[in-house]
């Protein structure tokens, strides 16, 4: 009863929320102001005014240095508040469209200005995109005197003098001076990325000015994010934000994503960030299933964010900026922030779209001299010949034969034709890509009340064949303030993400079995890919590892398809106006349906696709839900004139379910059909899941003096359900501080050199817990269906039940200095942390082969970040900007488990190397399953006896001498625009220098005689070619073997290369249509633009594939590079427009 009971006012609470969201309110009550200060300056009155109301001020920035009298008043009319304030000051105020523009009244002119003839300027100001900017300050150089832009950003000023300058500077945007030389001055102002004052969004959604923040926050507006029109939001994040590396798998469209900030500070690979959309945790599970043999990647679920709704991206880097989020910040937070409405109050509709195509840029260098066939060594008798020679064979499975030389030659197929290079198979077989994106919004903003709805639709076809994604979402938010006490808003996100044929991995996927054939065979040839007696034909075999990849393009079909909801809605109550209630029901939810078709290998001789008993169907369903439920009081009190206190307290209940169930059918009798199969019962069925629970407290106290010194307190406790309950709850706490020295000494009525404009220290220190995940503390038995049985099963995994949480603690200092007038800055951070207690997997005693969990080993993380920001060039009509980021991170094991001396992360045990670490060296070493046998002098040893190398499998040989390292020394980033009129020009080039990969995929290449390396086979002498080394008793190798066994003989440690890379990412030129041309028509912006992605590596080491590895997001991954996707250049154009 009381449950039915507590539901029904549930659903009465939801229904009226929805009622509330649909009514935008036709007329807004006057403000009325209640304050009371002591004598300050104007820029905190303005602060307290804008707090209570919905007005905006535009002034120049000298004005808020301006002391005013003590002031309180209670529910005073704005104009009565202003008047007083103003009262014998030289500043007067007008309002227009809550609009409040304050500017100093005429002063006398200096004598100066009395020569020469009085003129008057006029001129309109805009910014980049066209759109008017009102309330733009323009002082004539020198003086007090000056006016202001109005709704139309049109101005006029009266001067005269020899050689005026005018000034105009408006917030958020770079100051700019000219010579008013014309009577009409046009100007246009570009945005300032870096204004002292900006206001960034930080833990909890809370907006602050980032001059007080004592740690490191970088944001990314939407204008930065998506220049090119990405459809992916990690893709167009990539190289944007210092600090974070991003490795995407070469797996096709919508592939996997590792992201990690600061460094990899978990051995069980738990490294990723916590995203955070409107204060709504969104899970961004990645789905790979891809391995040695085979496979299919379905990427991460964030590619559900549509990148057009997005205001801004914060990310919160480390412990120190995320502590309020928890045991899930850990590894930092990428706080998304989307869009509510347009900034001009009203009605408006905008669409953006654009169009573009891809193109396969590079794939593995193969060499073009040689063809099918093989090395003949031995007489028909077995013995050994002196000089060796190719012949071509078209039974053969390798590209040992001989120069392709015209000849004609009898094919595999029984045709006959010119034994030559017919085409690259890589690049022939992919088709061009093409991607539309079409996204249209409506907006109404008014005093009291937001809405903005959006509608986007992205279609992509991949150059895989047959390779699609598709998305659409649709997107709410609704805001309104009820009165001056309570105010409600809301969200509703909805999306569907369909992919159809991803491309398969693995050696039995196309990709490998391109990289295989032969430079004579035609590719064309193998698009009949079975015939009357036979249901899979190929170039040769077909066998398991060597299959046409037309077939195998035809004989495996998958699709994943996710449905996905994540919103809030919420309530504020404005107790005082410093003191509010805000209470946040926050939830996501999706369903992914995955299936796979298999038509069979066909490698058995079968006739017909009837014959074949392979084959196989599945299909399976994941069900997830997340809700949390947050209630926060928020306190922002100006107590004195000079000290200000901000405090939150808080509680966050968060639960979590997820539901997994699949099923699959072999044997069918008609392909396809699942429920007709020989056996007439399923093959497999399982059902699987987990749920968990968060509950937590936090707490944090900001205290402000005199606007340059600010210190910050916060605390948390989590309760997880996933620890064991001696174990479960974890405390931890930061504290930050920030000392704005430039603010500090002027304070002092001391000058500050004219060139420094700003300048800001800040130090912090955090720790934050991470939990494991659901159901590691105890063993429990299993059941699984298989060939129609019921089968028990249990894991070979020890569990435990003592597990406590992983604690990191980190530390932060921190250099902001901007000169110049904001032309020149820089932000720096230095960091060290050690995170401790790390729930990792150990080798245990029988029966648990696949280890035991503990708490043990220590990582060690430490490195920089710097962001440059600088405007070389600045004139009325002409800028230049140059933005830099730096990041350099060194992940360090200092300890494992005892009696552990080294680990190998989690990855497919068919590569011919483990990725791990030793305790006292670095993270993420290489290490080779095969080495060359070396003596003293690091020479390879000889067998005498066949010329071949001597290689050794011992492990304490292989740990001791590993072959690379995944982390990068540095990674960078450079991003030039320049704007010349309406015009824009701007790029990105990412960039990583250190860092190892391995080429499996050049691996295999080389051991069939496809990869380049294989152009030098000692063709001039007689396909013979000596191993460099030395035998045993130290003499130089002499002996001769053939090409095909030297090249058969290189190892893994051949095959590793420098991951560095220079890559151009993005280009783009566009052009904003000034407001003058689209007066005549409805259109109020418009904005035409090419863009460009991936253009071209300017700088790699790898022979034609990407540097950049992966095929799911472990650090396993990141070392291979393995049958990938060849990486595409993209090419297109995109529309904007508004009205």
């Amino acid at each position: 009863m009381k449950s039915n009971r507590s539901r029904r006012v549930s659903n009465l609470f939801r229904t009226l929320l929805i009622l509330l969201f649909v009514i935008i309110p036709s007329q807004w009550a006057f403000a009325q102001l209640t304050l009371s200060t002591s004598r300050t300056n104007l820029g905190t009155v303005i602060k307290q005014i804008q707090s209570q109301s919905k007005y905006q001020f535009f002034y120049n920035d000298k004005l808020s240095t301006v002391s005013v009298n003590a002031l309180n008043v209670k529910d005073a009319s704005l104009e009565s508040v202003l008047s007083t304030l103003l009262k014998g000051t030289n500043i007067s105020f007008k309002v227009e469209d809550n609009i409040i523009y304050l500017s100093e009244k005429n002063a006398p002119q200096a004598s100066q200005q009395q020569v020469g003839q009085e003129r008057t300027i006029k001129g309109q100001v805009i910014d980049t995109k066209g759109e008017p900017l009102i309330g733009v300050s323009i002082l004539l150089k020198g003086t007090s005197h000056g006016t202001i832009t109005d709704i139309d950003g049109n101005y006029s000023l009266k001067v005269n003098g020899a050689n005026p300058i005018l000034v105009f500077s408006y917030i958020g945007y770079k100051t700019l001076e000219v010579p008013a030389k014309e009577s009409n001055i046009n100007i246009t102002l570009s945005d300032d990325t870096q204004v002292i004052d900006e206001v960034v969004v930080t833990a909890l959604g809370i907006k602050r000015e980032k001059k007080m923040l004592g740690y490191a926050v970088q944001e990314i507006k939407s204008e930065q994010l998506n220049k090119t029109g990405d459809p992916s939001v990690t893709s167009a994040l990539q190289g944007k934000v210092a600090g974070l590396q991003m490795n995407s798998s070469g797996t096709g469209l919508g592939g996997s994503t590792k992201i990690t900030i600061r460094g990899n500070s978990s051995l069980s690979d738990n490294n990723q960030p916590l995203w955070i959309v409107d204060g709504v945790p969104f899970s961004d599970n990645n789905n790979s299933d891809a391995s040695y043999y085979g496979g299919v990647d379905r990427g991460g679920s964030a590619v559900d964010i549509n990148p057009e709704d997005i205001e801004s991206i914060s990310v919160l880097k480390g412990p120190n900026a995320a502590a309020l989020y928890g045991s899930r910040a850990g590894n930092g937070v990428i706080l998304v922030t989307t869009k509510k409405g347009s900034k001009k109050d009203g009605f408006g509709v905008q669409y953006n779209g654009n169009f573009t195509w891809s193109q396969v840029a590079e794939t593995l260098e193969m060499q073009d001299r040689y063809g099918q066939g093989h090395i003949v060594t031995q007489d028909d008798d077995k013995n050994p010949l002196s000089q060796f020679y190719a012949t071509y064979d078209p039974k053969d499975s390798s590209s040992w034969g001989p120069v392709l030389d015209g000849s004609m030659q009898k094919a595999w197929n029984g045709d006959t034709y010119a034994y030559s290079k017919y085409g690259n198979k890589l690049e022939d077989y992919f088709n061009v890509g093409f991607a539309q994106n079409h996204n249209v919004a409506v907006s109404n903003v008014t005093e009291k009340s937001h809405f903005r709805a959006s509608f986007g639709s992205s279609s992509n076809k991949g150059v895989f064949p047959n390779e699609k994604l598709n998305r659409i979402n649709l997107d709410l938010n609704a805001g309104m303030e009820m009165n001056k006490y309570f105010s409600m808003d809301g969200k509703i996100s909805l999306s569907r993400t369909k992919a159809e044929d991803r491309p398969y991995f693995g050696t039995y996927g196309a990709i490998a079995q391109l990289m295989g054939i032969p430079n004579n065979i035609r590719l064309d040839d193998l698009k009949q890919y079975s015939n009357a007696s036979n249901a899979h034909v190929n170039w040769t075999g077909p066998t398991a590892g060597i299959r046409n990849p037309y077939y195998v393009l035809n004989q495996r079909h998958n699709s994943d398809e996710r449905w996905r909801a994540f919103g809030y809605y919420g309530a504020k109550i404005n107790f005082t106006d410093w003191l509010h209630l805000s209470a946040k029901y926050a939830f996501d939810y999706y369903r992914t349906r995955i299936q796979d078709t298999n038509a069979g290998d066909g490698i058995n001789g079968e006739s017909s696709m009837k014959d074949i008993t392979d084959d196989s169907f599945d299909r399976s369903e994941d069900n997830f839900f997340e809700s949390n439920a947050e209630f926060v009081l928020l306190g922002d009190k100006q107590l004195t004139e000079n000290f200000r206190l901000g405090f939150s307290v808080g509680a966050n209940f968060m639960y979590q379910k997820n539901e997994s169930l699949n099923a699959g059918v072999r044997n069918m009798l008609d392909k396809g059909q699942w429920i007709f199969n020989a056996a007439n019962m399923l093959n497999t069925a399982g059902e699987s899941g987990f749920e968990r629970a968060t509950n937590s407290v936090f707490g944090s106290v900001q205290l402000a003096w005199k606007e340059y010194l600010s210190l910050d307190l916060t605390a948390r406790n989590d309760w997880s359900s996933t620890l064991p309950q001696q174990n479960n709850s974890f405390f931890y706490p930061s504290a930050n501080l920030s000392f704005v020295i430039s603010d500090f000494v002027r304070s002092l009525d001391k000058p500050l050199p004219s060139w420094i404009t700003f300048a800001k220290v800040r130090l912090s220190a955090a720790q934050v817990g991470k939990d494991t995940s659901p159901y590691q503390l105890y063993n429990t038995y299993a059941f699984k269906f298989e060939k129609g049985e019921l089968i028990p099963s249990k894991s070979n995994v020890k569990m435990n039940d003592q597990l406590k949480p992983e604690i990191a603690t980190s530390y932060e200092a921190g250099l902001d200095m901007k000169f110049l007038n904001n032309r020149l800055g820089f932000d720096f951070t230095y960091y060290p942390s050690r995170t401790k207690n790390q729930i990792m997997k150990v080798p245990a005693a029988a029966p648990w082969s696949g280890g035991k969990w503990v708490n043990a080993g220590l990582i060690t993380n430490k490195g920089f970040e710097m962001m440059i920001y600088s405007t070389p060039i600045q004139t009325k009509d002409f800028s230049f900007d140059l933005n830099v980021n730096l990041a350099k991170n060194v992940s360090n094991v200092k300890e494992l488990a005892e009696g552990v001396d080294y680990l190998y992360f989690n990855g497919d045990s068919n590569f011919p190397v483990n990725v791990g670490t030793r305790p006292g060296h670095k993270l993420g070493e290489i290490y080779a399953k095969t080495l060359y046998k070396r003596d003293d002098k690091g020479n390879i040893l000889i067998n005498k006896e066949n010329g071949l190398p001597m290689t050794t499998t011992d492990a304490n040989e292989r740990l001791a001498n590993p072959i690379g390292n995944i982390q990068p020394n540095l990674l960078m980033s450079v991003a030039p625009a320049f704007t010349y009129k309406g015009f824009t020009l701007s790029a990105m080039f990412d960039m990583k220098f250190g860092g190892d990969i391995i080429s499996i995929s050049e691996m295999n290449a080389t051991g069939s005689g496809l990869a380049k390396r294989t152009m030098n086979r000692g063709e001039n002498d007689n396909y013979m070619m000596v191993f460099p080394g030395v035998y045993e008793d130290g003499t130089p190798n002499t002996t001769k073997i053939s090409a095909s066994n030297y090249y058969g003989a290189l190892i893994a440690e051949d095959f590793i290369y420098d991951a560095s890379f220079i890559k151009l990412k993005e280009l783009s030129l566009g052009y904003s249509f000034p407001k003058s041309m689209l007066k005549k028509t409805p259109i109020q912006s418009l904005n035409l633009s090419f863009v460009a992605r991936n253009l071209a590596y300017l700088m790699k080491h790898t022979p034609g594939t990407s540097p950049e590895g992966g095929y799911d997001t472990t650090m396993f991954s990141q070392a291979i590079d393995f049958m990938a996707v060849p990486y595409t250049r993209t090419f297109g154009f995109s529309v904007n427009f508004s009205f």
